[in-house]
């Protein structure tokens, strides 16, 4: 569960994914095409969002109340009630049916992003306040110099922006 909010988390940079292109400008016009939104990507990111949704109201409605209802349709919110009742789910008559589903999402995410063969890099300490976790870039083990994700062994993604950061803090420790 908490790769798959991982890898749904990662897709948003996949939404406006588009090769570079030079463009001659005319003077006085203006472009006309706006954000281009990648179809696959926004439409992988519904499904997955509509199958967590899906499990999780199974959850809620079969608990009798036990559970309460989400007050939001996050993503994340969805990953982490649905993680709390894993317990429950595995001894559902439907788990295996959750599980393929899961499988199912976590497989179309990694085509999305391409994960084939990885190698890791260590980073140092998760910058995340109170999380003890080791720091690590995943790159394509194909080549690249540029890690297709960064994130702690506890979890916690690290949003391309922050990459910078990072560099810098470990420029420093080489230093």
């Amino acid at each position: 569960m908490r790769s798959l909010r991982e890898l749904y988390e990662e897709s948003e940079q996949s939404l406006t994914r588009t090769a570079p292109r030079l463009r001659e400008r005319v003077s006085g016009s203006r472009s006309s095409a706006g954000i281009v939104l990648d179809e696959d990507t926004v439409a992988l990111r519904s499904r997955a969002a509509d199958v967590l949704a899906q499990w999780a109201r199974l959850v809620v409605e079969e608990s009798r109340g036990r559970v309460p209802r989400p007050r939001e349709p996050r993503l994340e919110v969805l990953v982490r009630l649905l993680r709390e009742q894993l317990g429950w789910l595995a001894g559902h008559p439907a788990a295996v049916d959750f599980a393929e589903e899961v499988a199912e999402l976590l497989a179309a995410f990694g085509r999305l992003h391409d994960l084939g063969r990885v190698r890791t890099f260590p980073l140092g300490p998760c910058p995340q306040a109170g999380c003890d976790g080791a720091l690590q870039a995943v790159m394509s083990a194909g080549g690249g110099r540029v890690p297709s994700h960064v994130g702690c062994e506890a979890g916690h993604a690290l949003p391309p922006h922050e990459w910078m950061r990072v560099a810098v803090r470990l420029e420093g420790e080489a230093a």
